[in-house]
């Protein structure tokens, strides 16, 4: 499964660019994007962005001055389908969207966004076995075979499996303790043991293929493998009426979004570094196994409490990576990123496949500049513009405008942390630890 964009006129005309994962395309004249044409004076430097996720794709138009057309009609956002006609500047481009193996001029093999001979319109949910709305897809590679196993759950067998007393039969729910765009978290206590934990409770996006489930599976194993003190652990996990269940390790304490919001911006600044060189140990022993987390942000960073003081643990490690990346996300720039857009860093929205562990530490800068100013890195966008044109445009606000009583060093040093360029900031997160250890 796959899509495909082809360039039809411009001065890109003939190329063709195809995605067979969950992936961003930006256009514009800027160098950063992915397909750059400086010369097409009609284009905004960052003009509009497709968001893919096969055999969904979705558009936004990121503020442009002259606009974004898909066939002939201007658009801030729209769903795409195969056959879609997508003019901006001097350019045009056709969507087109193959299922399985089909050749290009197979049309049982085109997505419409309707039906699929022998696949979407078969798909009952595993609840109520009600069939599934025409425009309902399938994620996970299907590699041409149509009687792969997929479930689905219709938005009724959904909500009910949301209110149930005892999602996973062998643990006992006790009490909601988080609820957040991945899904809810309760206190409960495993019923042979009696240990407590944390058990988060995530339901795909969309209809889900065994191939994506195993493959997530898979995923996280790997990453359970991951022991350290400021980096939440993880126990056991599994599928219960079509959704992702994970035992982790219970923090009892709160997390550093509710910490900075108790504050009202005057978080003490020797208190942050030591949380945020905590954040780094548990990062350093990530990076040195090859993990990166790739959202790192205030309300990941749990806060535990022992008799030496406030300890941080990273939550949710590489999930959010894993959920995209087999995708069981949908589309995720939809809206449900607003919280997460403002800590990442300009080079993962271009690719998110490839992000290094220096990602990681840009988002954990932007965590202690809102620690200490309870501001993001960046103003919001007036009269509701584009978080994801000034995420690649503009450059974060120096901390000290947020904050004059600031250590002019340590701002220093949070600032070379939130470098656009990669190469800029520090090279590893012992690094970056070493320079805020000062300040604790």
């Amino acid at each position: 499964m796959r899509v495909i964009l082809e360039v039809l006129q411009g001065p890109r005309k003939g190329r063709t660019f195809t995605f067979d994962r969950h992936d961003t395309f930006i256009v514009g004249r800027s160098r950063f994007v992915h397909c750059s044409m400086t010369d097409d004076m009609a284009l905004s430097r960052d003009h509009f962005m497709i968001e893919i996720n096969p055999p969904l794709c979705e558009l936004r138009d990121l503020g442009s001055t002259n606009g974004t057309f898909v066939n002939n009609e201007r658009v801030d956002r729209a769903r795409l389908a195969s056959g879609d006609v997508i003019a901006a500047g001097q350019s045009l481009f056709r969507v087109r969207v193959e299922v399985g193996a089909a050749s290009s001029g197979d049309a049982s093999g085109l997505l419409d966004g309707r039906s699929v001979e022998g696949g979407i319109a078969a798909i009952r949910c595993a609840g109520c076995g009600t069939p599934a709305p025409l425009d309902v897809t399938v994620t996970g590679p299907m590699n041409g075979d149509a009687t792969e196993v997929v479930e689905w759950w219709c938005p009724l067998c959904r909500a009910e499996s949301g209110v149930l007393p005892q999602p996973v039969p062998h643990y006992t729910t006790l009490r909601e303790i988080g609820r957040g765009a991945m899904g809810v978290v309760y206190q409960a206590r495993h019923n042979q043991t009696g240990q407590m934990v944390a058990l988060k409770l995530i339901m795909p996006e969309t209809a889900t293929t065994r191939t994506a489930i195993d493959r997530f599976y898979r995923e996280m194993s790997v990453i359970s493998r991951l022991r350290h003190p400021n980096i939440v652990e993880w126990y056991e996990q599994g599928m219960t009426r079509g959704q992702f269940w994970f035992a982790m390790e219970l923090v009892t304490g709160s997390n550093l979004e509710t910490l900075v919001q108790e504050q009202a911006g005057h978080y003490p600044t020797t208190q942050a570094c030591r949380l945020i060189c905590q954040v780094l140990k548990g990062l350093e022993q990530a990076h040195r196994m090859g993990f990166v987390h790739r959202d790192i942000k205030p309300e990941n960073i749990l806060i535990a409490r022992n008799a030496e003081g406030l300890i941080a643990k990273i939550s949710d490690f590489g999930l959010a990576k894993s959920f995209r990346g087999v995708g069981l996300s949908g589309l995720t720039f939809s809206g449900e990123m607003r919280g997460t857009i403002p800590f990442m860093p300009p080079e993962q929205m271009l690719d998110f496949k490839t992000v290094t562990p220096l990602a990681d530490l840009y988002s954990t800068a932007a965590t202690l500049y809102y620690m200490l100013t309870q501001k993001y890195i960046y103003d919001e966008p007036a009269g509701g513009g584009d978080l994801i044109r000034m995420l690649l445009e503009e450059k974060p606000v120096p901390i000290l405008k947020r904050r004059s009583d600031i250590p002019v060093d340590l701002a220093a040093i949070i600032m070379k942390c939130l470098a656009r360029e990669p190469r800029e900031r520090f090279p590893d997160a012992a690094s970056m630890r070493k320079a805020f250890k000062a300040f604790c």
